[in-house]
C-alpha cells in the first residue's frame, strides 16, 4: 500500500538512501532538513510515518514529537539516532513515538518497521474516522460504576435496586473478579446509609488467629500485646454497611459468633463479658460453593440461610460477552483521566481477540489487559500488538498443539538440565531448583483455578491445607484474589 513518509534529517546521505529504499516500497516520500522544515511539510500534507532524526541543528528530534503530534495525531514516529541507549529507547516510549532504530541501520529493517509503523497509523485513521461517526460517550467517571446491558446484568441491576431500599443481609455470590466489591459499594450508595461508613473485610487475607479480633475488636490485656482496647470493624461500620468480601473463609468459630450479630445485633470484643448493640447492614459475597462447603462441614448451615436473605449471583465475563464494548469504552476513558494520558480507540482486530477470550479472571482481567495495553501503546489506537499476551497464547497453540504433556515435560527438564551442565555448576542443586520451578508453577495454577480458595485448592492437588500454607510460604506465592 502507498503510504507517505517524511524523512527528518540533516544529513543528506541518509535522506537519499532512505529515499531511494521507501521508493522502491510503493511509498511516497517527504524530506526535511531541519526541525523548521519537518513541522512545515507536516502542517501541509497528510503524512503517515516520520523518520525523525535526534539531533538536527534547529531542533532536538525528542523534544520535536510533541509538537508533531498536536498537528498530526494520527502520524507513527519512528526515532532515528546514533546513539542506541537504553535511556534513548526510554523517552521516545514516554513521548509515544511508535518506535526508534541505530544509525548505521540494516535497510530491511528500516523497510520492516515503517511497514508495521504505516500500517498502525492507518488503522489510528480508519477507528478514529469510526469514533467521530458514533455519538459522544458519557464521561462520567466510572471507577465505582457497574457497566452491563446483557439480560444477565439487567437481573442483578434489577435486584441491586430492590436490595438498596431495604436493609436486609445479602450474599453475592460469583467467580473472582466479577465485580462483587462493586455490587456491595452500588447497595450501600443507593440505600439510607450512604452518608455513613463502608467498611471492607477481605476475610481470606486476614490470618485465623487475627479474624476475630478484626471484626469484633478486643479490650486490653485479652492476650499478650494487647496494650489498648481496639474497635473492630463492626463497630468502626456501626450506622453504616460492612462488607464481609470471601466470608467463605471465615473459620468456623468465627463463623458462630458472626451467627450471633445477625441474630441480636450485638458485638462481645475479645476478652470481654460486655456486649454492645451495633446498627449494621451486612453484605457478604463468597466465590466458593457454599452449598458443598456446608456438605464438608466447613460452613455452617444455619449462618447461610442468615447471609442469603437477598441472594445475588454475578455472571462470569465470559457469560455476557456482550457488555464486553462497554467495559473496554468505560475503563479506557478512565484510565485516561487517571494517568493523564490522551484518550485512545481500540482497533476491530482487538475487539475481535478480546470478544473470542474466555477471561478466566472475568472483568479484573479484562481491566489488567487494558491498562498493560495502555502502557505499550504509543500512539491513539490500541492495536493487537499491545495485547501481547493474546499473541504469544496463539504461537503456543500452534507449537505445542500436537506435543504430550510428557513430551512437553521431558523437553522442559532436558533444557533445564543442559543449561545446568553447560555451566558447569558443581554447587548439587539441580534437583532442587527443577522441583521447585514445577511446584511452583503448579500450585499458582490451582490456586488461580480456584479463585484463590485455599481449602478447594489444598482439596484439588490432594494436600492438606497446612502444607499448601507452607509451600505457598517457600515459594512466596502472592496472587490477587
Amino acid at each position: 500500500m502507498d503510504y507517505s513518509i517524511l524523512i527528518a534529517d540533516d544529513n543528506e546521505s541518509i535522506r537519499c538512501i532512505l529515499t531511494d529504499t521507501l521508493e522502491k516500497e510503493g511509498h511516497s516520500i517527504f524530506s526535511a532538513r531541519n526541525g523548521k522544515e519537518t513541522v512545515d511539510l507536516l502542517r501541509s500534507k497528510p503524512i503517515d510515518v516520520i523518520l525523525l532524526d535526534i539531533i538536527m541543528p534547529d531542533a532536538n528530534g525528542l523534544d520535536l514529537i510533541e509538537t508533531l503530534q498536536e498537528i498530526n495525531s494520527t502520524a507513527s514516529i519512528i526515532i532515528l539516532t546514533a546513539h542506541g541507549t537504553t535511556q534513548i529507547a526510554i523517552k521516545a516510549a514516554k513521548r509515544r513515538a511508535y518506535d526508534y532504530i541505530t544509525k548505521p541501520f540494516d535497510i530491511s529493517a528500516v523497510t520492516e518497521l515503517v511497514a508495521r509503523a504505516a500500517n498502525a497509523a492507518n488503522q489510528t485513521k480508519q477507528t478514529i474516522a469510526e469514533q467521530e461517526r458514533k455519538q459522544s460517550i458519557d464521561t462520567v467517571d466510572a471507577k465505582y460504576q457497574i457497566m452491563g446491558e446483557s439480560p444477565a446484568m439487567h437481573v442483578v441491576f434489577q435486584i441491586i435496586g430492590r436490595a438498596a431500599i431495604l436493609d436486609e443481609t445479602v450474599l453475592i455470590m460469583g467467580e473472582s473478579g466479577t465485580g462483587k466489591e462493586l455490587v456491595a459499594r452500588a447497595i450501600h450508595q443507593n440505600s439510607r446509609r450512604a452518608e455513613a461508613s463502608f467498611v471492607i473485610v477481605d476475610c481470606s487475607a486476614i490470618p485465623s488467629n487475627l479474624i476475630e479480633t478484626t471484626l469484633f475488636g478486643h479490650v486490653k490485656g485479652a492476650f499478650t500485646g494487647a496494650d489498648a482496647d481496639r474497635q473492630g470493624k463492626f463497630k468502626q461500620a456501626d450506622g453504616g454497611t460492612i462488607f464481609l468480601d470471601e466470608v467463605g473463609e471465615l473459620p468456623t468459630e468465627v463463623q458462630m459468633k458472626l451467627l450471633r450479630v445477625l441474630q441480636e445485633r450485638e458485638i462481645e470484643p475479645v476478652g470481654s463479658d460486655a456486649t454492645s448493640q451495633i446498627d449494621v447492614r451486612v453484605i457478604a459475597a463468597t466465590n466458593r460453593q457454599l452449598d458443598l462447603a456446608i456438605q464438608n462441614g466447613t460452613f455452617r448451615e444455619d449462618l447461610f440461610y442468615r447471609l442469603h436473605v437477598v441472594p445475588i449471583y454475578l455472571p462470569p465475563l465470559r457469560e455476557r460477552k456482550q457488555d464486553i464494548r462497554d467495559l473496554v469504552d468505560s475503563f479506557i476513558r478512565r484510565f485516561a483521566r487517571e494517568y493523564n494520558l490522551p484518550e485512545v480507540s481500540i482497533s476491530p482486530e482487538v475487539y475481535e481477540v478480546l470478544m473470542d477470550y474466555d477471561w478466566p479472571g472475568n472483568v479484573r482481567e479484562l481491566e489488567n489487559a487494558l491498562k498493560r495495553a495502555l502502557v505499550m501503546c504509543s500512539g491513539h489506537v490500541l492495536l493487537l500488538e499491545h495485547f501481547p499476551q493474546f499473541l504469544e497464547s496463539k504461537v503456543k497453540s500452534v507449537t505445542i498443539e500436537d506435543a504430550t504433556f510428557g513430551t512437553q515435560l521431558h523437553a522442559m527438564i532436558k533444557e533445564r538440565v543442559d543449561e545446568y551442565i553447560e555451566s558447569e555448576r558443581t554447587d548439587g542443586l539441580l534437583y532442587t531448583e527443577i522441583r521447585a520451578s514445577f511446584e511452583k508453577a503448579l500450585f499458582e495454577i490451582v490456586l488461580n483455578r480456584t479463585g484463590w480458595n485455599r481449602s478447594k485448592a489444598a482439596e484439588l492437588l490432594g494436600i492438606n491445607r497446612n502444607t499448601l500454607h507452607s509451600k505457598m510460604e517457600e515459594y512466596k506465592i502472592k496472587g490477587d484474589r
